[in-house]
């Protein structure tokens, strides 16, 4: 009699689940229908996730041909960058110095330390990355390690 009971509850439930898992579909999302806004003066910052409080909590990065964003740090929680388009020439510290930095192609995946100066550039062409901030989140053993 339970089980029974059980069951004619948990119905219900079930099919609204099923109904709503099949009315879903994926969606391309228009990137140009997008707000963004110029940041360093350079770049284009195209939000893609907010958190609770509303700052961006995964943003998009492009920067033209030739473009540098000069020395700077983020204060909150470490970050995890995608380079997505373009070689991406990359340096830390407060001075820009294009002889110390690397370059990172497209598929790249770094970390930056929250607090910690750097730089980036477009010297071969665009770049765009793609930034996740992990306030709360923990990277995974294995990232963990390669920060040290």
């Amino acid at each position: 009699m339970k089980g029974t009971r059980m069951k004619s509850v948990l119905t219900p439930f079930l099919l609204a689940f099923l109904a709503t898992a099949a009315a879903a579909e994926t969606t391309h999302i228009d990137l140009g229908k997008l707000p963004s806004k110029q940041v360093h003066d350079v770049a284009q910052l195209t939000p893609l996730v907010i958190d609770a409080d509303g700052a961006p909590a995964v943003v998009l990065l492009d920067l033209d041909k030739g473009v540098e964003v000069p020395p700077h740090a983020t204060k909150s929680g470490v970050r995890l960058l995608t380079v997505l388009q373009g070689d991406m020439s990359w340096g830390d510290g407060t001075i820009a110095d294009p002889e110390k930095e690397r370059i990172y192609p497209q598929g790249s995946v770094l970390t930056i330390p929250a607090g910690e100066n750097h730089w980036l550039a477009a010297r071969s062409g665009p770049v765009r990355i793609q930034l996740i901030v992990l306030d709360d989140e923990t990277p995974v053993p294995g990232i963990q390690e390669q920060m040290k």
